[in-house]
């Protein structure tokens, strides 16, 4: 009876009274041969997990809705008072059983997160890959890649209602994209070009301000909570100071590069921590993206960890992680590390004290499908 009871209430539950909450978006879709493992799909699904740094990380909820391991670890979003969440969908099962280009965001509640719901499905720009939400919770946006578009949408009662697209030029590919912390601005991070655009937001319109150059092949970013710093992953470095996988920090006022840091080959997800005081860094590094590859016990990924200080990023600690890791984010209380590694198809924990961060491998958590997107409320964080 008291098991029953204790089940009741966790049902009752709303998202506010779990510690934290992180939503992650799981592909089944990259059915790959070194896997070893049958050449059929695994369901895409959308998982539910509470966690803290003080309790073990658990998926509560889950629903069968589109997740998606292309571009960087940003096609999930949720609202600020964990509402609700959004996951971009860039990609679906064809006719033929091949992966072909999608534009959908499905639009998932979360009043019960054991109980996630689809509420709506809207259409985006062609190859949906990066979705936002503003503080508020009443604007969202979404990067097409495959059209090298950005849409606005509006937000009431959970409902998203399209209100303005911008067409950037051929090839730009947006693969990322945020709201300023005054909802006023966004920026979006164009991997085919190298470029920044800074956008202005209304409520009824959308509208480019300026292009900054901040190195090549941009794709993932966050922007400091007062918005004076865009920290950017580019894959093939900053002209004139590396050319290798690094992370940069631009200057939203001056638009310059204020610094650059080597990381590694393949940079994915880049999370500030609360209060902004470190950013964490989800770095490929060459490693394996199937299990059979020779190179499996040799080449990891790893996790890199930066303390932000006047547009400088000062090195706190690098950590090695699984294969093909994609996204991170931080909990509440910036002690704890959720990271996604989509080979193993798992999301392992790590604590951090402020200088070192360390594994703790009974607390991971397994998947059917690989996991390649998470964002916490208001996040990523």
């Amino acid at each position: 009876m008291r098991a029953i009871l204790l089940a009741t209430a966790l049902v009752l539950l709303p998202a506010a009274a779990f510690a934290d909450l992180a939503v992650s978006g799981n592909d089944g879709k990259q059915v790959r041969a070194g896997d070893g493992l049958p050449m059929t799909p695994t369901p895409d699904s959308v998982s539910i997990i509470s966690f803290s740094s003080m309790s073990k990380p658990a998926v509560i909820g889950e629903i069968g809705a589109c997740g998606t391991l292309l571009g960087p670890p940003v096609a999930i979003a949720v609202a600020s008072d964990a509402g609700f969440a959004l996951a971009a969908c860039p990609q679906k099962i064809g006719p033929e059983g091949k992966n072909v280009p999608d534009n959908e965001v499905n639009v998932i509640g979360l009043d019960d997160p054991t109980h996630p719901r689809l509420l709506q499905t809207v259409q985006a720009g062609q190859g949906a890959t990066a979705v936002a939400i503003n503080r508020a919770g009443t604007m969202a946006l979404v990067t097409g890649v495959g059209d090298d578009t950005i849409t606005l949408y509006a937000i009431k009662d959970r409902k998203l209602t399209q209100v303005a697209q911008v067409k950037l030029e051929a090839k730009a590919e947006p693969r990322d994209v945020m709201f300023a912390p005054d909802g006023k601005t966004a920026w979006a991070l164009r991997f085919g070009d190298g470029k920044v655009t800074k956008l202005a937001v209304k409520a009824d319109g959308l509208s480019r301000v300026a292009d900054f150059a901040v190195g090549t092949q941009p794709d993932g970013g966050s922007i400091t909570a007062d918005g004076r710093y865009l920290i950017v992953n580019v894959f093939g470095g900053v002209p004139g100071m590396t050319d290798k996988g690094a992370t940069a920090m631009l200057d939203t006022r001056s638009g310059k590069v204020t610094d650059v840091q080597e990381v590694g080959a393949l940079p994915e997800s880049v999370n500030l921590s609360p209060g902004d005081k470190y950013v964490a860094i989800v770095v490929g590094n060459g490693s394996a993206t199937v299990l059979k590859a020779k190179n499996f016990n040799e080449v990891f990924g790893k996790l890199v960890i930066f303390r932000p200080v006047r547009g400088k990023l000062e090195h706190v600690t690098d950590v090695q992680l699984g294969h093909a890791c994609q996204g991170a984010v931080w909990s509440a209380d910036g002690k704890r590390i959720l990271v996604q590694c989509s080979v193993e198809r798992d999301i392992r924990t790590y604590d951090f004290d402020g200088k070192t961060a360390v594994e703790q491998p009974g607390l991971r958590l397994t998947f059917a499908s690989r996991p390649g997107a998470i964002a916490v409320p208001g996040g990523p964080r």
